[in-house]
């Protein structure tokens, strides 16, 4: 019964930070405060009551429209909440109560923010990658101290490997994503190799797709970061077992 109980707490958490991570992802490109003002409907300006904020089920009920002006509100919305929640859950299902479990809603919560901000504006904030990117190296260390450097090591590895990679290919990757494989090193430490190889992949995948299928040509560019993002998260649950799975056949 008490682990029904945590659940459904994470499950609430991560529909409220998802909530808050959408102003975020509003916000923060078009340099608006994220305290004030409370809420507003983008097209007519009009301020959301509460009870037309409460995550996915405002928006099922408004069947995705402003109960004022009728806009249709982006499905976005509803999405980074679903996922916060669910994340947060599965976050709970893997580290229990622990550090790591800290460490993994933190991460996530960035991960979320940065990869729907990059998909909308193709940016990744400073604002987001950088403090928390400190705060997980914080976290991290203090809680291993004895292996400080190691943790240092990957996340400034991490850094500079995307760095060089951007100065071979500056078109295909962006400071942005440098300074998130930076953030990932400081949460992920060992386990951001699989993380970015993950990424890589699947970016590379969705890439040749898109040129098959003429949505893109071969030097448009996309934006990475909800890829690396998408192989941060595999890497969180799973790169332990990934790692140890590739160890066992070298």
């Amino acid at each position: 019964m008490s682990s029904i109980i945590y659940y459904l707490i994470f499950i609430f958490s991560g529909l409220i930070i998802g909530s808050f991570l959408n102003v975020l992802i509003y916000r923060l490109p078009l340099k608006i405060s994220i305290a004030a003002p409370s809420s507003f409907c983008p097209e007519c300006n009009l301020k959301i009551k509460f009870y037309d904020n409460i995550p996915v089920v405002s928006y099922l009920i408004l069947k995705g429209r402003c109960r004022n002006c009728k806009t249709r509100i982006s499905p976005r919305y509803p999405i980074v909440e679903a996922l916060t929640a669910f994340f947060f859950a599965l976050s709970y299902y893997f580290f229990g109560i622990s550090f790591n479990l800290l460490l993994s809603v933190i991460f996530i919560s960035g991960l979320i923010t940065v990869s729907f901000t990059d998909i909308e504006h193709e940016i990744i904030p400073n604002v987001v990658v950088l403090p928390l990117s400190a705060i997980g190296l914080l976290i991290n260390i203090s809680v291993m101290p004895q292996i400080w450097w190691i943790i240092l090591a990957f996340a400034f590895g991490s850094f500079l490997f995307m760095f060089i990679i951007s100065m071979i290919y500056p078109k295909g990757m962006g400071m942005g994503d440098v300074k998130l494989s930076l953030m990932a090193g400081a949460y992920l430490t060992q386990k951001v190799i699989p993380g970015l190889f993950i990424g890589f992949f699947a970016g590379a995948i969705f890439g040749l797709a898109m040129i098959i299928l003429k949505k893109k040509k071969i030097k448009q560019t996309i934006p990475f970061g909800p890829f690396i993002s998408f192989g941060c998260i595999v890497a969180l649950f799973f790169g332990d077992k990934i790692i140890n799975w590739y160890l066992a056949y070298i």
